[in-house]
């Protein structure tokens, strides 16, 4: 059991107690899944009692929720109104690259946890469905906006441009995720972050 932190106030104890386990569910994510993952897994990891993450978070689903949460704070860059539309793009690649170096572990279990979704019957399928959508949303905004102010070719194919990007930064998270030892993620995400403006910016006059 971790020992009591003094001198913070309760919603301090709150804030370190969920910390914790949202970093040990991250770690059993990326190690077992989510499916094979129990609450009471999560707790022992994080250092607490199961009646703890019960009184905590009333159960795995809560977890669950309060995992994706982050999962979407950390990546989403938000509104940016005053930016270029390619630098609104340009954003969600750079964002993946903070968490890397910020927290590799998050990050390989959130793709881990995106690639369980693939199975029908998985309870993250609609969860990590929304998510994505709303991220291609985001991206098929940062296009148009690009076309209107002249950062982005006019000519590209803004839906198929959508699915090139987001199909290149899963396949570089799939890689880096199953081959671990030899694979640089931010070299391939700076990588494919490269191509896009090759691709999809438009050329300097």
């Amino acid at each position: 059991m971790p020992t009591p932190v003094r001198g913070l106030s309760q919603p301090e104890r709150v804030e370190v107690s969920a910390r914790r386990l949202l970093q040990a569910a991250a770690q059993l994510i990326a190690e077992k899944g989510w499916e094979a993952t129990t609450a009471a897994e999560i707790g022992r990891r994080a250092g607490y009692s199961r009646t703890m993450v019960h009184a905590r978070y009333g159960g795995k689903d809560a977890i669950l929720d309060a995992f994706l949460h982050e999962y979407v704070s950390r990546l989403d860059p938000g509104p940016q109104p005053d930016t270029l539309g390619l630098q609104q793009v340009l954003a969600h690649f750079d964002r993946i690259c903070d968490l890397h170096t910020a927290d590799p572990e998050l990050l390989r279990a959130m793709f881990v946890a995106t690639f369980e979704a693939v199975k029908t019957t998985s309870p993250l399928r609609e969860r990590v469905h929304a998510q994505l959508r709303n991220a291609a949303t985001q991206v098929e905004a940062g296009l148009r906006a690009g076309i209107h102010d002249g950062s982005i070719r006019h000519d590209i194919d803004v839906r198929a441009a959508v699915d090139d990007i987001t199909s290149a930064v899963f396949g570089a998270g799939f890689q880096w995720v199953v081959a671990t030892d030899d694979h640089d993620l931010e070299q391939e995400i700076g990588a494919v972050r490269d191509r896009v403006i090759r691709d999809y910016a438009r050329p300097a006059q």
